[in-house]
């Protein structure tokens, strides 16, 4: 064997001596990380895949009355429902797809009740990021809580945020008509055309479209 090759085992020798010293002093807490990671992994896979359907398909149960009621015109009823009513079902299931939509619910009871101070609330803990449709609906209901609680700048911000939040023609058109209007009522007459003639011409088939052009004669007159 050559005095390289020598050199070169000799070397390799060293350095797994070294790491064999290193695991025998730290090998302990290398364990316990290693087997803590896994019971982190596992417990996610749990939660994902067992803990989380169950507990989406309970809150689905729960809100199932809720709706209901809501739908009968009992709003305080399906509200204040100790097991299934909203404040329930948002409280107790609010990190599930049905928890939010009780949050959203409740803001919307709140609402029609004149209680618009926890509509806000409600509203305002709605996560609308999943529901193009219903998303920006819960922003613009937001808006005018804020314009009952006499918070015109939020009100005002949030109209123009729910006009912005989805091309869908379902909701679009008239999310784009309520922020001109409120613009308009609030003075910003030059930004409300704006937000209406995008609706005029975006959406020129709907009975939407054909109230904005009514405004817009009127504010293009004012200017």
């Amino acid at each position: 064997m050559s005095a390289e090759k020598k050199t070169n085992a000799s070397t390799d020798l060293s350095q797994l001596d070294q790491l064999q010293n290193w695991y025998e002093e730290n090998g302990k807490i290398v364990n316990i990380a290693l087997v803590s990671l896994l019971a982190v992994i596992l417990l996610l896979i749990g939660y994902t895949n067992v803990y989380q359907p169950k507990k989406e398909a309970a809150a689905q149960d729960a809100i199932f009355k809720a709706q209901y009621w809501f739908e009968q015109d009992s709003m305080a009823k399906a509200l204040n429902d100790p097991t299934h009513g909203f404040l329930s079902v948002a409280s107790s299931y609010g990190s599930t797809k049905a928890g939010n939509l009780a949050k959203y619910y409740a803001g919307l009871s709140y609402y029609q009740l004149g209680d618009y101070v926890n509509a806000e609330k409600y509203l305002a803990k709605f996560n609308t990021k999943h529901d193009e449709i219903l998303g920006g609906l819960a922003i613009a209901t937001l808006a005018d809580a804020q314009m009952e609680n006499g918070n015109q700048g939020d009100a005002l911000k949030n109209y123009k945020k729910a006009a912005n939040f989805s091309d869908n023609e379902a909701s679009a058109p008239f999310l784009l008509l309520k922020a001109g209007l409120a613009l308009d009522y609030a003075g910003q007459s030059a930004e409300a055309a704006d937000f209406l003639e995008k609706l005029a011409e975006n959406y020129p088939n709907t009975s939407e479209a054909k109230e904005a052009e009514k405004y817009l004669a009127k504010i293009n007159a004012s200017l």
